[in-house]
């Protein structure tokens, strides 16, 4: 009987030359990120630069922010108002 193994994460490679460009996108677990690079490199893999990313699903309860839309206007308010105190601080 064949037993099916499904996909445990979303994978993106891409490759350029002999470099690989990988994108991971899995549940976080205790451990989990050790593994996968002991993992690459048992696979013979070098890792020249690793970016590590957690997300949740979920906005904090005190926010007053409850759509994309929303979150992406005060991040862009907030960006604009550290330039302005950025550039004062310069002249």
């Amino acid at each position: 009987m064949e037993q099916k193994q499904w996909a445990v994460a979303d994978i993106e490679v891409t490759m350029v030359d002999s470099h690989a460009n990988m994108k991971i996108m899995s549940k976080k677990k205790t451990g989990q990120l050790m593994k996968i690079v002991v993992g690459l490199q048992n696979l013979r893999l070098t890792i020249l630069h690793l970016n590590v990313t957690t997300l949740d699903d979920m906005v904090e309860e005190g926010s007053q922010l409850n759509s994309v839309d929303e979150i992406a206007a005060a991040v862009n308010q907030l960006l604009r108002k550290v330039q302005q105190e950025l550039d004062y601080q310069l002249n």
